[in-house]
C-alpha cells in the first residue's frame, strides 16, 4: 500500500506536468472566453474571480491590479483544498502506524508464492487496513484537486489574452509587480522570480524529506521502502528543475507558484505541529 501510494504520487506529478506542458501552444494563445464547454466554463469562472479580486471586489474603485487577483485566487483555491490535504495527511499517519504489522505480514509470506498463501496474505493485510481504518481509495484524494490546478494554470497563462473579455473595455488591468510585468515572457526579466520558485520548491521538498526521516523513527522501513523513498527524492528534485524552466518563461506562472508553494510550506508546518497528537489519537483507537 505504501509503495502504491508513492507510485500514485509520482503519477499525480506527471499528470500535473502533462496538464501544464502537454497542451498545444494554440491553447495558450486562445483568449479566455472564446471557447465553449464545461472545461472552458471552469477556466472562465476562475478568470472572472481573478478579475474582480484584482479590484478587491470594488474596494479599489477603477484600479485593477493583476497580482492582487492572482494572490487572492490562489489563496482561496488552496484553502478550499485544505480538507483534501488534511485527509491525505491523516492517511499517511495511519499508514505509518500500520506499517510494522504490514512488514511482518510481508516477511511472513515472503517465500510463499502459492495461491492459498497469497490469498491469506491479502486477507490479513485487509484486516489491518480495517483495524486502522485505512481507506484503500484514500491515496486517490489528491487527484480530486488536479483539474482545478490545471485550470488555474491555464487561467494564469491565458488571462492577459482575455483581458478585454473581462474588462469590456471599461477598465485597464495593471500587470506591473515590483520590477517586472506579470504578463512578461522574457526569460531575463523573469529570472529572479524563477529562482525564487526553485528555492521555495527545494525548501518545500527538503522539509518533506526531513519529516519523512523523522517518521521513520516511529516506523521501521524495509530496504525496498527505503529505495522507493530515495527514488521519490530524486524525482522531486527533478520537479524543482522542471518548475524553474517553466517559471522562467512566464512571470505570472512564477508569481502563482511562489504563492502556492509558500502556502504549501505553511500547510506542512501547521500539519506537522499536530502530527504527534494525531498519531497518539489514531493509536488509541486501534
Amino acid at each position: 500500500m505504501k509503495n502504491k501510494k508513492k507510485v500514485l504520487i509520482l503519477l499525480l506529478m506527471v499528470v500535473l506536468l502533462f496538464g501544464m506542458t502537454g497542451c498545444s501552444q494554440e491553447v495558450y494563445e486562445t483568449p479566455i472566453g472564446e471557447s465553449t464547454g464545461l472545461w472552458e466554463n471552469i477556466i472562465r469562472g476562475l478568470g472572472w474571480f481573478t478579475y474582480y479580486a484584482s479590484n478587491l471586489f470594488g474596494l479599489l474603485g477603477d484600479a485593477y491590479y493583476y497580482w492582487i487577483g492572482l494572490l487572492l485566487m490562489t489563496l482561496v483555491v488552496r484553502t478550499l483544498g485544505w480538507p483534501v490535504y488534511a485527509k491525505t495527511n491523516d492517511m499517511t499517519i495511519k499508514m505509518q502506524l500500520a506499517q510494522p504489522e504490514l512488514n511482518k505480514i510481508q516477511e511472513k509470506y515472503r517465500n510463499k508464492k502459492d495461491q492459498a498463501s497469497q490469498q491469506r496474505m491479502q486477507m490479513e493485510t485487509m484486516e489491518i487496513y480495517k483495524r486502522y481504518k485505512i481507506n484503500l481509495f484514500g491515496c486517490l484524494t489528491p487527484l480530486l484537486q488536479m483539474p482545478i490546478f490545471i485550470a488555474m494554470y491555464q487561467v494564469v497563462r491565458r488571462f492577459p489574452l482575455g483581458d478585454g473579455f473581462f474588462t469590456g473595455g471599461e477598465h485597464e488591468i495593471s500587470y506591473q509587480f515590483l520590477w517586472t510585468n506579470l504578463g512578461n515572457e522574457e526569460w531575463v526579466a523573469n529570472l529572479p522570480l524563477a529562482l525564487i520558485v526553485a528555492g521555495l520548491m527545494f525548501l518545500s521538498q527538503y522539509l518533506v524529506q526531513k519529516r519523512s526521516e523523522q517518521a521513520q523513527k516511529h516506523t521501521p522501513q524495509s530496504a525496498k521502502a527505503q529505495q522507493s523513498q530515495k527514488t521519490m527524492k530524486y524525482f522531486m528534485y527533478f520537479m524543482v528543475v522542471m518548475m524553474f524552466f517553466i517559471a522562467i518563461t512566464n512571470a505570472g506562472i512564477a508569481f502563482y507558484w511562489i504563492i502556492g508553494t509558500a502556502y504549501q510550506i505553511l500547510q506542512g508546518y501547521i500539519s506537522h505541529r499536530g502530527m504527534d497528537k494525531k498519531r497518539e489519537k489514531f493509536r488509541s483507537r486501534v
